[in-house]
């Protein structure tokens, strides 16, 4: 051995550890707000500078989704066993006073789940983060305050002695006006203090998450989500003969869940209008992916309303990127509850243009006639027309579609989203 070899070997000795970086979610299954998670574990920039490591509750249906979107497995994988969250579950066929008297007790029992469950959750992330060596914590799960695990990866995480905490609020802060709100005053207090950074997806969310909070404008950082595009596994001409779609038709499609929150009933009813007041050779077809509560509400609407030959209602899609290749308009109606759809920017990445509702971070993705059209939030009238307006104009559907692929390119593509988290971790190392 020469004395270039030892050099070599001292160089290599003095070369510093990488720095571990914790993911952290609580989510029942693999949701649009752990798109960013996928990104993360799935990148080779973020792996080649810091060591990463995914805690989440374990469930088979979560479990499922992350096996599907996330293949390398260099990264450190930890399911966890927590205490279960409980939510409100309205009684049927309840009379009046049945119903006021299930809500209160259900009220006084979720109160205590509640609060319960952060201590036995924290008393359980303590131990996990004692055993393992974790230089940041991120945490991603829906809005604030989201699972109540969050709070308790906080807690856990600042007496063990991890100081550097990063925390995604994927939707909109809840204010302090419910009851079930005013007892999370003091956690808020601690749980602003301890966190380094806030992170929303949009601009609306983070006014709204230092307004609730008070945070300071340096607490607060917007970094928008980033989708990776998924498998097209149909052509457009397969997918349209698997689910019996007319060929001459244009595709209009919603993927979400049917939820009320959603608004599909507003597109619904905008649809009626379309088949009443036009020819059937101009009418496109709709389709509406997903599964939930309104399922049968809507399935309702479209019988009595005579709508079958224009909607199809699926409940899952396997590789939805096909349905969205097959699409000529996207339509997100929603009405509340959301920040950054990651189903307006996974139809740019395809070059689909976008009509959607003017509520929280949408009007942030789509440019107002010039990517996607935007429409006051339960208004079938207007939805109709923004429809209409495309239908009746292939250039203009053309133009868009440039627009919205060249405006994904340049804001909404993964790699964009995952090098502006990594500047935020190197900058608080």
């Amino acid at each position: 051995m020469d004395i270039k070899d030892l050099e070599g070997i001292e160089e290599k000795a003095l070369e510093p550890l990488k720095k571990t970086i914790l993911f952290y979610s609580d989510c029942r299954f693999f949701a649009g707000c752990e798109n960013m998670i996928a990104n993360f574990l799935n990148s080779q920039i973020l792996n080649d500078e810091f060591s990463v490591a995914f805690a989440y509750r374990y469930t088979e249906l979560y479990t499922q989704g992350l096996n599907s979107r996330v293949l390398d497995s260099k990264y450190k994988r930890f399911p966890l066993r927590l205490m279960k969250q409980t939510n409100y579950q309205r009684p049927m066929n309840y009379s009046f006073l049945g119903f006021i008297a299930h809500k209160f007790f259900f009220a006084i029992y979720i109160f205590f789940n509640k609060y319960i469950s952060i201590f036995v959750n924290t008393a359980i992330l303590f131990r996990f983060f004692k055993q393992n060596k974790i230089d940041i914590l991120h945490i991603n799960n829906g809005g604030y305050p989201a699972a109540h695990s969050c709070y308790s990866a906080v807690i856990a995480a600042r007496m063990v002695g991890i100081n550097k905490i990063i925390y995604v609020v994927n939707n909109i802060a809840q204010d302090y006006q419910h009851p079930f709100r005013w007892l999370d005053y003091p956690i808020d207090f601690f749980i602003k203090k301890w966190v380094t950074f806030f992170i929303t997806g949009s601009e609306h969310a983070g006014k709204r998450l230092k307004k609730v909070l008070k945070l300071s404008e340096k607490k607060q950082l917007t970094i928008n989500n980033g989708i990776k595009k998924r498998a097209i596994t149909l052509s457009i001409e397969e997918f349209k003969k698997k689910y019996s779609i007319p060929e001459n038709n244009l595709i209009i499609s919603v993927v979400a869940n049917l939820e009320k929150r959603k608004g599909h009933i507003f597109l619904l009813e905008a649809v009626k209008q379309i088949v009443e007041q036009y020819p059937p050779a101009s009418i496109p077809y709709f389709i509406f992916e997903g599964m939930g509560p309104e399922k049968d509400n809507l399935k309702n609407f479209i019988l009595k309303n005579r709508l079958t030959d224009y909607v199809l209602m699926v409940d899952f899609i396997p590789h939805i990127f096909n349905l969205l290749n097959a699409s000529d308009i996207v339509v997100l109606p929603s009405v509340a509850n959301e920040d950054f759809p990651n189903v307006i920017i996974e139809a740019m990445s395809l070059g689909k243009p976008v009509i959607a509702t003017e509520i929280a971070g949408i009007p942030e993705q789509i440019e107002n006639n010039n990517t996607g059209i935007i429409v006051k939030p339960r208004n079938a009238f207007e939805l109709k027309l923004a429809i209409m307006k495309l239908v009746s104009n292939p250039s203009l559907i053309q133009q868009f579609s440039i627009n919205a692929k060249k405006r994904f390119d340049t804001y909404y593509e993964e790699s964009i989203s995952v090098r502006k988290y990594l500047d935020l971790y190197k900058s608080i190392i």
